[in-house]
């Protein structure tokens, strides 16, 4: 019986180191997880800020093409051009040359 004792407190000991080893991979392996979602959420963040800048370009091309075509239309000549220019924050600023 002694010996089944031992037998058995050494295999329970061997599960909890076990359990114990596996423990700590879980942690390691979440804390790899998280960094990476950091990262992914990260790039979802930007790809909105650059899909919004998109946006704004097309808009802001849309009306360049449009003045343009109804100056051609009009007989115009476009001699003082809209500057277009982007502010830090990717705003548009329209200015005269």
């Amino acid at each position: 019986q002694e010996e089944k004792d031992s037998q058995m407190k050494s295999i329970i000991s061997r599960l909890m180191a076990v359990e114990e080893e596996l423990k700590k991979d879980h942690a390691e392996m979440q804390a790899v997880i998280d960094a990476k979602q950091k990262i992914i959420d990260a790039q979802e963040k930007r790809i909105v800020s650059l899909d919004s800048a998109n946006t704004r370009l097309m808009s802001a091309l849309t009306q360049v093409k449009e003045r343009y075509s109804m100056q051609v239309r009009n007989g115009i000549s476009p001699t003082n051009p809209t500057k277009l220019s982007i502010t830090e924050n990717g705003e548009f600023k329209n200015s005269s040359c």
